[in-house]
Formats: C-alpha cells, sequence, structure tokens
C-alpha cells in the first residue's frame, strides 16, 4: 500500500447543504478544520448557529443561510451570500435530504411521495446547478452528492419506494454530470454514507435495548458521521483528482491507497448503479 498524502483544504471555499446536523454537520466542521471556508444551510437555524459555533469556537471560518433547498431560489441566495463572505465556490457536498413516505405505495398521499424525491434528488440538483458557473468560470471543482438506503438494491421489511428512486436518481445524476464535465476539471462522486443513526433514531434504539436487555441488530451497521466527512474531505480535495463519476462508499478502503485509486480511476466497470464488478 502506498501512503497518501494528507488531506488539506486551505484556500477552498466549500459549501454544505444540509449542515445544521449529523452527516452534514460532522462534514462542515471536518472541512473547516482541514482549511475550508464553509457555507452551510439547512432549515432548523438554531442547528445552524450550532454548527457555525462549533466551527468558530474551532478556529475555522463559516456562515449559514437558512434555506430549503427545494427552492432554488434558497440555494441561490446560499451560494451568493457564501461567495460574498469567502470567494468563488470550489466544493459542494450536497448531504440535505430525509427519509419518510413509509407507507405503502397505494397508501401513501402522493404529495409526500413527491416531496420526498424532490427533496433528495431535485434539491441536489438545485445545489449543483448554482455551484457550477463559479466551478466553470474557475474550470475547477469538486461536486459531492449523497446516495442512500435502497438505490442500488432493494431492502426488505421496509416501505421505501420515495427514498429508494430519489437516492437511485442522485447515483445517475451524478454520473450523467460527471461525463457531461469530462472535458473539465470538474469533478463529481456520491459519497455512500452507510446507515448512520440520527439522534431520534439512537434513542429508540437504546429505550429498546434498555427494554429487552439485549444488543439492537441494527447497532452493529451504524456509522458514526465522522467516517462520511473523511470521505468527503477526501473527495472535495486534490488527494481524489482525476476521480469522478463514481460511488464511493465509507465501507470502501481502496481510496485510501494511491495505487488502487488510480486503477479504479482507470476502469470502466469500479461503478455502476448496483455495484457489480465484472470479471
Amino acid at each position: 500500500m502506498t501512503d497518501r498524502a494528507p488531506v488539506r483544504l486551505e484556500g477552498k471555499v466549500a459549501i454544505v447543504t444540509g449542515g445544521g446536523w449529523n452527516i452534514g454537520r460532522a462534514i462542515a466542521e471536518h472541512f473547516a478544520s482541514l482549511g475550508a471556508k464553509v457555507g452551510i444551510c439547512g432549515r432548523r437555524e438554531e442547528l445552524l448557529d450550532e454548527t457555525v459555533a462549533a466551527i468558530r469556537a474551532a478556529g475555522g471560518e463559516a456562515l449559514a443561510v437558512r434555506a430549503d433547498v427545494t427552492e432554488l431560489a434558497d440555494v441561490e441566495a446560499l451560494v451568493a451570500r457564501t461567495r460574498e463572505a469567502f470567494g468563488p465556490i470550489d466544493v459542494l457536498a450536497a448531504i440535505a435530504g430525509g427519509g419518510g413516505g413509509y407507507e405503502e405505495i397505494d397508501a401513501i398521499d402522493p404529495d409526500w411521495w413527491a416531496h420526498v424525491v424532490k427533496l433528495n434528488l431535485v434539491g441536489t440538483f438545485h445545489a449543483a446547478r448554482c455551484v457550477l458557473p463559479d466551478m466553470r468560470a474557475r474550470g475547477s471543482g469538486s461536486i459531492i452528492t449523497c446516495s442512500g438506503g435502497g438505490s442500488y438494491f432493494p431492502l426488505l421489511g421496509v416501505n421505501l419506494t420515495a427514498y429508494a428512486a430519489a437516492k437511485a436518481g442522485v447515483c445517475r445524476f451524478t454520473d450523467q454530470l460527471a461525463a457531461e464535465l469530462l472535458a473539465t476539471d470538474i469533478r463529481v462522486n456520491c459519497l455512500q454514507p452507510g446507515l448512520v443513526w440520527s439522534e431520534a433514531r439512537r434513542r429508540e434504539v437504546e429505550a429498546e435495548e434498555a427494554r429487552t436487555g439485549t444488543t439492537h441488530p441494527e447497532r452493529e451497521h451504524n456509522h458514526p458521521p465522522e467516517q462520511a466527512a473523511e470521505l468527503a474531505a477526501f473527495l472535495a480535495s486534490d488527494a481524489s483528482a482525476p476521480l469522478t463519476g463514481r460511488l464511493v462508499s465509507v465501507d470502501d478502503d481502496w481510496w485510501r491507497d494511491p495505487e488502487k485509486i488510480a486503477a479504479v480511476c482507470a476502469s470502466l466497470h469500479a461503478y455502476c448503479l448496483r455495484r457489480v464488478e465484472l470479471s
């Protein structure tokens, strides 16, 4: 294994959607710790303020803009304010999204089903659309999208058509946009964070464990959000160049080895939607 150079983001301006909590907060804080200036958005101002306060307390630079990624004007305002404060955008981590719509498909409110798709897929489109002018002008940039459960294989025991369809769409959006930008140095990759509990889900699991006296089976599959943050920093940095159009999981190990990264970049089959490796 060849040692990889330390990941740094000095001089970079990054936007993290969904930066108020969980995965988005971990990414925003990690980006700032590596030297990036970070603009974050979300719908809950108190959570955004907590993230910015933590970054500033650690000596980093950040600003928060309350924004709903399903509204294009909100995302435009986020990008404009971040640019005004820190300069042109170098990195986008489009993390905002969410589940919901767990009813069976013939029982779910169609408007709610469409909302889940809009939040995850259209929100990602809005964010990418708004940062691309800066990246095109400079001829470089890194766009990081976020995959999720059910996006490339079905999950049993849960009604998830809206979320799965949206996240599968994010995967295809990623590699299609990457293909359309191949003539540039703008890279587009998709982060697969694995199962990451929300605080609400953590409380549910802990309550069930207290009631049953046994370890919840979901615990062994849960990933701390800091793992996603480490992977996002790699994808945001020059260490991942020229990687583009790929789905990269926190459970993968190849992205820690420059020789393996080079092999993946040279392969047409290292990523496809169903993650099938062809012999």
